[in-house]
């Protein structure tokens, strides 16, 4: 990850640790996937239980990069005072 944007020079890391908050985000992205993809299977296209959560296991090796990434974005918006 970049230490500084490149348009506008905003400075990423404000501190040691800032961004062990996007932790729980990821985790909150990765449940609301994780039901998401259930609901989907099972109910939707009417997979049995264990397809179902055999596809959330492929969804989570697949959203891992991305939640990633997304739940940092996420963390620095939460914390930025740019106007």
């Amino acid at each position: 990850m970049h230490d500084r944007c490149d348009n506008c020079d905003f400075k990423f890391e404000k501190e040691p640790g800032f961004f062990f908050g996007a932790m729980f985000v990821s985790y909150a992205l990765a449940v609301a996937e994780f039901i998401g993809v259930f609901i989907t299977c099972y109910f939707i296209i009417g997979l049995s239980l264990l397809t179902s959560f055999f596809c959330i296991i492929v969804a989570a090796i697949l959203f891992s990069t991305i939640n990633f990434r997304l739940s940092r974005i996420i963390w620095i918006y939460l914390f930025s005072n740019t106007e």
